[in-house]
């Protein structure tokens, strides 16, 4: 090696030798040396040629001439202290000379390594992913559709000539299928052996033959049973023994209708006591001067449970006067309610037992008391008492009504509610106006006279029943046919009311 210059923080290098007094004088040696120890020259090979390289080597001379000389007994505290001194420095300098270095040369090596421009990382990255790259013809070789290593692999274990395809072939005699096949086959035949064993009464174990038995044994206690419930069902049915069930209940019926005779007699007492006293009570009513009042009260009570059920009002008018000055035609006046399809419509009722009374004076008084009431629609109510003769049950004329009605008679009501009813769609008809309307107005005409017809036939029947032995027949039939008809005109009188009620 050669040596031409030495470094400024290294000092120069020393010759001679110093005692204690001091060290000797500096002096400058330059040196060419050739090295030949293996480990000097593999350490001097790790540095670069040049200044680094003869720092190192200067370093290691000094080193080795200050052992040698504490070998010799030549050095003092000072000078080690000096020596140890410039030794760190020299250390220090090159440790962090040689930590730039090593900082550099690591930049150098990831720029060169993992810079996105030059680097060989991403170059190698790219080469790896890009198309055709070589991860691509990688995964090629192995997961391709045909000849990869993925699809010669399924190919061995699940192509056609591999166990798991001649497994699951239904024509291979060893395959899957066939091996159910057998497998069923084999399972079904133990299980029908078995159940033709368990239904064979060859066999005693047998179910079946367990169940005939269990029949038998059961059939044997039930006729048992039954002879002893039929002959105890026997001796309580029988009428030799007083304390049989049969001898006791003919006893009480005998009792209880012995008991319902001594009832009934004395009920027909009572209703005949009763009977009598209302007909006394009749007959001084007809023959006093307060039947005809009656005979409005009575009215005006049925008019206000219908108006009640219809969501009308009822008013008794008999003893007020009305529009027309002093005077009180007019018993009763139903105002139809908000609910109706004309509220506010007014009927005005005129309750009649006079026998004075034809049926022209009747539609003069009736016509007087719709206008003394202001009424839409007006209904004269004849007592069948006093009635005309020939006068029909139901009959309306314009707009007036003309019924005949018996208070005493219930069956009567019925003429009496439809009565009402023509009434109602009368006073709709009185507010309905339109086209709409006139249709359904024709229907309220057409109902109302059907009504009228129906109730024409009460007349038939009152008759009838008069001779009731000879026409009972006729009566039940008329009744019948009678009640369907007016029930289905009624119906129909109703929903026509109720549509002028719905309309526009």
């Amino acid at each position: 090696m050669s040596i031409q210059q030495i470094p400024a923080g290294a000092g120069p290098a020393r010759a001679g030798t110093h005692g204690p007094s001091g060290p000797p004088a500096a002096t400058t040696v330059e040196l060419r040396l050739a090295v030949t120890d293996p480990e000097v020259t593999a350490e001097l090979s790790r540095y670069p040629a040049g200044v680094e390289r003869e720092r190192f080597a200067l370093a290691a001379l000094r080193v080795g001439v200050l052992a040698l000389r504490a070998a010799g007994g030549q050095i003092d505290g000072a000078t080690v202290r000096e020596a140890g001194e410039r030794l760190l420095g020299e250390l220090r300098e090159l440790l962090a000379q040689r930590a730039g270095d090593l900082t550099r040369q690591l930049g150098e090596t990831l720029t060169r390594y993992l810079d996105p421009q030059s680097g060989s990382l991403p170059r190698r990255l790219e080469d790896l992913v890009r198309s055709g790259g070589d991860l691509e013809r990688v995964l090629r070789a192995h997961l391709a559709p045909d000849e990869s290593v993925l699809a010669r692999t399924l190919a061995q274990h699940l192509g056609e000539n591999s166990p798991v395809f001649r497994l699951l072939s239904p024509e291979d005699a060893g395959g899957l299928r066939a091996q159910v096949e057998q497998t069923l086959a084999r399972v079904l035949a133990e299980q029908r052996e078995l159940i033709l064993r368990q239904f064979s009464l060859d066999d005693r174990e047998s179910a079946l033959s367990r169940l005939v038995a269990e029949l038998r044994q059961q059939q044997a206690q039930l006729q048992t049973d039954v002879r002893g419930q039929v002959e105890t069902m026997a001796r309580e049915f029988s009428l030799d023994k007083p304390d049989s069930a049969l001898a006791r209940l003919v006893a009480r019926v005998d009792a209880a209708q012995k008991a319902l005779v001594e009832q009934h007699q004395a009920f027909h007492g009572e209703v005949r006591a009763t009977l009598a006293a209302l007909q006394a009570r009749r007959e001084e009513a007809a023959q006093s001067t307060r039947h005809g009042a009656v005979f409005e009260e009575a009215l005006g009570a049925a008019l206000r449970d219908d108006a009640q059920r219809a969501g009308d009002v009822h008013e008794a008018t008999g003893n007020t006067t009305g529009a027309i000055k002093n005077c009180k035609k007019g018993d009763h006046v139903v105002t139809l309610g908000p609910d109706s399809a004309a509220p506010g419509a007014r009927i005005v009722w005129e309750a009649k037992e006079d026998r004075s009374y034809d049926l022209r004076r009747a539609l003069d008084e009736i016509d007087e008391a719709r206008r003394n009431r202001q009424a839409q629609v007006g209904v004269f109510v004849f007592s069948r008492r006093t009635a005309p003769p020939g006068l029909q049950p139901l009959a309306r004329y314009g707009r007036d009504v003309v019924a005949v009605w018996d208070a005493e008679d219930p069956a009567s009501d019925l003429v009496l509610r439809a009565a009402a009813s023509v009434a109602r769609a009368l006073a709709v008809r009185e507010r309905a106006a339109g086209d709409q309307t006139a249709e359904t107005s024709q229907a309220i005409e057409l109902a109302t006279r059907a009504v009228e017809k129906q109730v024409g036939y009460l007349q038939e029947i009152i008759t009838w029943s008069a001779t009731i032995k000879n026409n009972a027949e006729k009566v039940i039939d008329r009744a019948t046919r009678m009640a369907a008809d007016l029930r289905k005109e009624v119906e129909r009188l109703d929903e026509q009311v109720a549509a002028l009620r719905t309309a526009p």
